[in-house]
């Protein structure tokens, strides 16, 4: 469970294991994020994978065994979380990642990633975002050092389409990759 003691405002959050008592603190994060993509990106008023509203996305993916999930937590609240796969031939997969709205642009989103590739050294990182999320897109290229490697329709409807991609990005997810080695720069 998240304590409370620790990361303060203006400091690097402290980052822990996601544990199964903070799925339902970090869903009402996870919800936020993802509901202010939806408005800011497609002028809806909610929207997000399955599960990201009602702790089924955490504790299916965050809790899975073969994952790594941690939380970023500031002034005793969970304020992000990332979701990583790592794999044996090192080409780890990151499954999710995400900011509270309130701190985004804070360098928290950058720190969850540079903690798990200090953790987990990698030949390779992919990870898939929606074609609509160009913030997203910023970040992974900015802050990260990922590029975009291609796109392909999104065949689970996540974002409220039939999966079908249409050409201004719903029903697109971007795929971008990254070589091993570490992010070092500004935050996000």
């Amino acid at each position: 469970m998240v304590d409370p003691g620790e990361g303060t405002a203006g400091s690097a959050p402290r980052i822990v294991p996601l544990q199964a008592g903070d799925v339902d603190a970090l869903t009402a994060v996870m919800t936020r994020a993802f509901d202010d993509d939806a408005r800011r990106h497609l002028g809806a008023p909610k929207g997000g994978p399955p599960g990201y509203d009602n702790g089924e996305f955490l504790r299916g993916y965050g809790l899975d065994p073969q994952a790594r999930a941690f939380v970023a937590v500031l002034e005793g609240r969970p304020v992000g979380a990332i979701i990583v796969f790592p794999r044996e031939d090192g080409h780890h997969v990151l499954g999710g990642l995400f900011t509270d709205p309130a701190v985004q642009r804070r360098g928290i989103g950058a720190a969850l990633f540079r903690f798990v590739e200090d953790r987990f050294p990698a030949r390779s990182w992919t990870l898939e975002t929606p074609a609509f999320a160009t913030s997203n897109h910023r970040f992974y290229e900015e802050k990260c050092g990922f590029r975009k490697a291609g796109e392909r329709a999104d065949p689970s409807g996540a974002d409220g389409t039939d999966g079908v991609g249409e050409p201004d990005g719903v029903g697109m997810m971007f795929v971008f990759e990254k070589a091993g080695g570490t992010t070092r720069g500004g935050g996000a």
